[in-house]
């Protein structure tokens, strides 16, 4: 009935860590994008995140 193949959580984790990540920031995201700043400069993050890896 149960495989005694490996079995990993990293994918689950790393999603995890990112929803964790934009709601945190989200209030801050409200606050910037209600206050009319232009962000046409703005860097996208997920680019950003291909960056480091």
């Amino acid at each position: 009935m149960f495989s005694n193949l490996p079995f990993s959580l990293a994918a689950l984790y790393e999603v995890v860590q990112d929803w964790q990540g934009r709601l945190a920031h989200a209030p801050a995201v409200d606050a910037f994008v209600a206050s009319g700043y232009d962000d046409n400069e703005a860097i996208d993050m997920a680019e950003l995140r291909g960056r480091r890896r």
